[in-house]
């Protein structure tokens, strides 16, 4: 494309003294597909409809000489981890995307001690404001930015609002959509006229990236899951214009193409262990209790054959380091992954002991599975020197559930044990 959004928007954040406010999209801290082409895409959006980015009546676009607002999207990562993303890196590889171009929140702008300190408007008053996209609750580290808080996008199930955000203007927030760019693409780009997508600022078909992947192309077995009748209303709106710009394109092999990427075994697995639970790692916080979450793009049977099963342990104990045994009674590891004969596998990690039984936790899946066969138990886990380092619950389920479906059922579960 001859119109480099991300790099023309830079000049503008650079060297514009026009200003008067930011806006900075922020996705979350998995940094997978959905969070950063919403951001990515959000920021398009907005950035035409205040006038930032002006389209010709042939879509061509320009730049406003002076604009008085621009929308900055952030990747929630440290700068130089995007490759931990394979398929993200990929895909923006594909599309001629430069990494670079985007923020990173550990950009010296979101430096708590500095925090949007503009060196090129030192001697203005720049109000600044974000926007979260595909998540509602900042982590604990970014808390001090709760109160630049206006917009939230997401699609996630929201079972317990905090009330963190003082500024906050409006929420976007519909479950269970498959992907968040759905959200998004409906709000700013859906449309029923023709030749109104921006084609020549945003592919249609990375737009769509997201969906595919989330929805796992429509497959029928995760309607009402994975995937709503939104998500296909804006996918079947995108593809006629995929189909003017990629006239010979099978939309399965692309699906295909992005979901080989990542879930690639070796490419994952010569990641190493670190990168492989950071990548697309969460943090809950669940009343009293606290989950970290990491979700694997490979089988955890093939990290464990790699690494061992110890070494994982190794690594979980590091979100209990420091804590006395009453705080770490109340933290939980969770991972999950794909498993054999299309099932997922959940483990759920405690350092001392788990705070319900094996009946306990297949009572409470067989009231959301009552049809599909599932399995769990609790075995005792021990170090190097075989002294015990507590419990781990390995609960198989059908592929249909995935860390968003599974984790208001885990959440409400725990929230109502006995004390």
């Amino acid at each position: 494309m001859d119109f480099n959004y991300l790099k023309e928007i830079k000049k503008i954040y650079e060297n514009c003294t026009s200003l008067i406010e930011i806006v900075f999209v922020l996705g979350n801290p998995t940094c997978d597909i959905d969070s950063a082409l919403s951001a990515y895409i959000l920021s398009i959006g907005e950035n035409i409809k205040c006038g930032t980015i002006k389209l010709s009546k042939k879509g061509k676009p320009s730049l406003n000489e002076n604009p008085t607002k621009i929308f900055l999207p952030v990747l929630n990562i440290e700068r130089g981890t995007l490759f931990y993303r394979i398929d993200v890196k990929y895909l923006f590889d594909k599309f001629s995307i430069d990494e670079k171009d985007f923020f990173y929140i550990n950009d010296e702008i979101f430096n708590s001690h500095n925090l949007f300190k503009y060196k090129n408007y030192q001697d203005k008053n720049i109000k600044t404001n974000l926007i979260l996209v595909d998540h509602t609750i900042l982590s604990d580290d970014e808390l001090y930015l709760a109160d630049y808080v206006i917009n939230i996008y997401d699609h996630h199930l929201l079972t317990n609002y905090p009330n963190l955000y003082k500024n906050l203007q409006k929420m976007n927030i519909k479950y269970p959509t498959g992907s968040c760019t759905t959200l998004i693409l409906n709000d700013y780009f859906y449309s029923q006229k023709d030749e109104d997508f921006p084609v020549k600022i945003i592919s249609p078909l990375l737009a769509v990236s997201a969906i595919l992947v989330d929805t796992k192309k429509f497959d029928n077995d995760f309607y009402d899951n994975r995937w709503v009748d939104l998500d296909k209303k804006i996918y079947k709106y995108l593809k006629k214009y995929i189909k003017e710009e990629y006239k010979d394109i099978k939309m399965k092999n692309y699906f295909k193409e992005i979901k080989d990427i990542k879930h690639d075994k070796e490419k994952n697995l010569a990641l190493g262990i670190g990168p492989l639970l950071s990548k697309d790692k969460k943090t809950f916080n669940w009343d009293k209790f606290k989950a970290v979450w990491s979700s694997f793009p490979v089988s955890l049977y093939d990290i464990e054959k790699k690494y061992g099963k110890q070494e994982l342990i190794n690594n979980y104990m590091k979100c209990f380091e420091d804590k006395n045994d009453e705080e770490k009674k109340n933290i939980f590891y969770i991972t999950n992954s794909n498993a054999q004969n299309k099932q997922k596998i959940f483990t759920i990690f405690n350092p001392i002991q788990l705070p319900f039984n094996k009946d306990e936790i297949q009572n409470e899946i067989n009231k959301y599975n009552k049809k599909e066969e599932f399995s769990a138990d609790i075995e005792n886990i021990t170090n190097e020197n075989g002294k015990p380092c507590g419990e781990i619950c390995n609960i198989l389920l059908p592929d249909t559930y995935s860390r968003k479906s599974f984790e208001p059922i885990l959440k409400k579960f725990i929230c109502n044990l006995k004390a």
